[in-house]
């Protein structure tokens, strides 16, 4: 077919896409670039804001501390406080004159709440309130009282506390001779800054910081009810816009109620304290948000004229394609098909069920049935037309019979055999019918299954085997009496066991190494084998030590088995080595209420006699023996 016009087509979409994605994205970029303009310019004057009333109020505080500390420092001209300090007593009337001079001074700064005079151990002995109880100072006042320092007459700090919190003035008050007799201290409460900011704009959402050296806040503006502890957690920059020697401009979130703020920090004169105004972006930014509002919706319109008239050019090309790509998908579709089935990692034949012949079959089934390979040139639609060769499917075609994911053995022509998963379903057709067969292979998963198993086998023999005489270990032998011992209390049948070990042993294996000793010990467990029946259990429960169930046995019966065993190793010669092969052992058989522990405990008795009556004899109960 002639490509080109679906070129011109497809060219001429692209074209029109990108024409009308560009002029969108051009008037969106111009929008943006307004709006952003218009925040800097915002931002940049709230700065120049908030930096004008950060000046404003650091200068207002600097004043205020100062006229209170004027004001705490002329306390020590009045009279009763030095005869107070000297005497540490006044009279009723002397007490009330100083209550209303310090009341007169308090009305001089309504912003300090409280004017108390303090002794020098730190103890308040007059309050401007008198239903104030007298308490000690922090130990900084007392540390700077007694500081020995001309210079340092006054100090300031701060209190953080909801109910009492505020700045801290203090004043040292010397008599007459320049002693130092005691210090006047004054408190301006939180709440002090509340006047002073009331004529200020800050904003609806705005708010206004005191904060000590440690960035605590000190008071807030707007006020806060509660106390939250919360409210004196530092205040901390997240992007600092500008810094110089006299303020720091910074973004930040607030540390009351987490909104994004403009501050301006700037020092209180040479107090200890800094004032942060902060501006809520949401009200400088008001401005652009609104004329965001109104430049969106004429966006949006001309984007939506914009998209209906390409969604009408696109529609006309759309249809042209479809016209020309209809062909080439019906033609793709079946080669499609095949590649499908060729990647898939199934083997998957199409045969008639009526003549046993292949019909199609991908390349896993060609090289697991050794077909002949695919010809590039060979179309989809060509059939193999070769005879199925395959046990049982052929069975279950003729058997008109389906199956589903089974494990099955198949053979092939060759007479060579498969471990596969099959399955088989019919399919309809009217004119000419199918059968879909597909096989997985899993010899591969088959072969490591039985070596599993195999390995498992292993495994278990490892668990109950002595490793060097291919005995029972102690661990089964200690399993099976038990077993035993449950047997012959429910049936009340007989069971005997033998312990002994090989005499002087120790001895043996250092006259004639390791070696030598580990030949002794296969040659006993050897003869141990050939002495005792099937049935019996024979272990080595230690070194040298061995162990022999006999279910089903009289003690006399297995003391004679065990005699058997000593005349089988008389007879047993072992190379380079001149002496014979003797041990000894006790023989004890089951009785009633008998436990494992019991019967070891008394084999092990008879075997230790044995040792002391000489060696090279095994004894048994004398109950039965």
């Amino acid at each position: 077919m002639d490509m080109t016009p679906r070129r011109f087509g497809t060219r001429s979409a692209r074209h029109a896409k990108w024409g009308a994605a560009l002029l969108l994205l051009v008037t969106l970029a111009l929008l943006a670039v307004d709006l952003a303009t218009s925040y800097r310019q915002l931002e940049t004057e709230a700065g120049r804001q908030a930096s004008g009333l950060s000046q404003l109020l650091s200068e207002r505080l600097s004043s205020g501390i100062h006229e209170a500390g004027l004001i705490l420092q002329s306390s020590n001209q009045i009279p009763e406080v030095q005869r107070l300090l000297r005497s540490s007593g006044l009279s009723p009337d002397m007490r009330q004159s100083l209550t209303l001079k310090l009341q007169q001074q308090l009305q001089l700064a309504p912003y300090l709440s409280r004017i108390e005079i303090v002794d020098t151990a730190c103890q308040t002995v007059f309050s401007s309130k008198p239903d104030s109880a007298s308490h000690p100072h922090h130990n900084e006042f007392c540390r700077w009282l007694h500081r020995v320092d001309p210079k340092e007459n006054n100090y300031t700090t701060v209190i953080h506390s909801p109910i009492e919190g505020g700045i801290v003035l203090a004043n040292k008050l010397y008599d007459s001779e320049g002693n130092l007799v005691g210090m006047a201290t004054g408190l301006i409460k939180h709440n002090f800054i509340q006047d002073e900011v009331s004529r200020l704009t800050v904003g609806e959402h705005g708010e206004i910081l005191v904060l000590d050296q440690r960035q605590l806040t000190v008071t807030r503006w707007p006020q806060t009810s509660g106390g939250d502890p919360q409210s004196y957690r530092p205040l901390q920059p997240r992007e600092i816009l500008a810094h110089d020697a006299g303020q720091m401009l910074f973004n930040a979130p607030s540390s009351f109620d987490g909104a994004e703020r403009l501050y301006s920090m700037r020092q209180t004169g040479s107090y200890p304290f800094q004032v942060a105004v902060g501006l809520s972006r949401r009200d400088f930014t008001r401005f652009v948000w609104d004329k965001a509002w109104l430049a969106i919706p004429g966006w949006l319109f001309v984007a939506a004229l914009t998209l209906l008239a390409l969604r009408k050019h696109l529609s006309n090309l759309e249809q042209h394609r479809q016209l020309l790509q209809g062909n080439e998908r019906i033609r793709a579709s079946e080669e499609q098909a095949r590649l499908i089935l060729d990647t898939a990692p199934l083997a998957l034949l199409l045969v008639n069920p009526q003549t046993i012949r292949i019909q199609h079959a991908n390349s896993l089934a060609r090289e697991m049935l050794s077909l002949p390979p695919r010809d590039p040139e060979e179309g989809a639609s060509s059939e193999l037309n070769l005879p199925l060769k395959l046990r049982p499917v052929e069975q279950w075609l003729l058997e008109d019979e389906e199956v589903l994911q089974q494990e099955v053995e198949v053979e092939l022509e060759d007479k060579s055999k498969l471990w596969v998963i099959a399955s088989l379903r019919r399919l309809g057709h009217d004119k000419q019918p199918s059968a879909l067969i597909a096989l997985y292979d899993i010899s591969g998963r088959k072969q490591l299954e039985q070596q599993l198993h195999e390995s498992n086998q292993q495994l278990a023999e490892m668990a109950v085997t002595d490793p060097l005489t291919r005995l029972y270990n102690r661990r089964h032998a200690d399993m099976v009496l038990r077993d035993e011992i449950s047997r012959c209390e429910r049936y009340g049948q007989t069971m005997a066991i033998a312990v002994f070990d090989i005499d002087h042993f120790k001895r043996f294996n250092d006259q004639y190494g390791h070696q030598a000793g580990d030949d002794v010990l296969v040659a006993v467990a050897n003869a141990l084998r050939d002495t005792t029946r099937n049935t019996d259990i024979n272990a080595r429960i230690g070194g040298e030590e061995f162990m022999v169930i006999f279910p089903y046995t009289r003690l006399r019966d297995a003391h004679k088995v065990m005699g058997r065993l000593q005349m089988a190793l008389t007879h047993t010669t072992f190379p380079f080595v001149e002496q014979r092969i003797t041990f000894s052992g006790g023989v004890t058989d089951w009785r009633p209420g008998d436990s494992p522990t019991l019967m070891m405990a008394r084999a092990d008795k008879l075997l230790y006699e044995a040792k002391q009556s000489g060696r090279n004899v095994v004894l048994a109960d004398q109950e039965e023996a």
